[in-house]
């Protein structure tokens, strides 16, 4: 009879384990709510959207850094959005938000960043950009999340105190620039002879 037992008990002591279990593994779960930051040109260049100074996202079990990524917008509405990777479990965290110091420079829209694999997507957004001295806008942010509940895993974006986009600088006209300027030329002299001729007609006659 002691054989069936623990027999019996083994699947029991199983159950209970996992009810009470270790951390699942890290789930991938969108980071919603980023800006949309439309693309734009310098000059005749059209250059790829975003955030002239990107966000840095941390998220921290105590003092303890569970993952981190840099986020400089979204291109199209329609653009997949990065993701956070964090162990499927009930816990809660500390997320951090803060804005680079460092504008991001822009990028020709026609280059394209090799994508990255793996968990290296949790780096998703940094490639050689340096974000700086990062300033905390929201140090005391809260991610409650709940084993086997993807949808607790999601965070929102919270907008930087510089939500600028880069936007658009038109080069300017080498032809409309001539114009503009043999015209004040005309205007100023013109103006000037005709200030001149007047006062002497306006003068007293001896």
């Amino acid at each position: 009879m002691d054989r069936p037992r623990r027999l019996f008990a083994l699947p029991a002591l199983s159950a209970l384990a996992l009810a009470l279990g270790c951390a699942g593994p890290r789930t991938p779960a969108p980071i919603e709510g980023i800006p949309v930051c439309s693309d734009f040109t310098v000059g005749h260049t059209k250059m790829a959207g975003g955030l002239r100074y990107p966000v840095r996202l941390r998220v921290l079990d105590g003092k303890t850094l569970l993952f981190k990524t840099i986020i400089p917008g979204l291109r199209h509405p329609e653009d997949p959005r990065p993701q956070s990777y964090i162990a499927d479990d009930n816990a809660s965290y500390r997320v951090e938000w803060a804005q680079c110091s460092n504008a991001r420079a822009p990028r020709a829209a026609g280059e394209q960043t090799p994508a990255p694999k793996g968990h290296d997507k949790a780096r998703e957004g940094e490639g050689s950009y340096e974000c700086g001295e990062a300033t905390v806008y929201k140090a005391d942010g809260v991610l409650t999340t709940r084993k086997g509940d993807k949808a607790s895993h999601v965070i929102t974006f919270l907008a930087p105190p510089d939500p600028a986009c880069w936007v658009d600088e038109a080069a300017p006209s080498p032809t409309a620039d001539a114009t503009v300027d043999a015209g004040a030329t005309v205007a100023v002299d013109a103006g000037g002879a005709a200030g001149d001729a007047g006062a002497t007609d306006a003068g007293p006659t001896k």
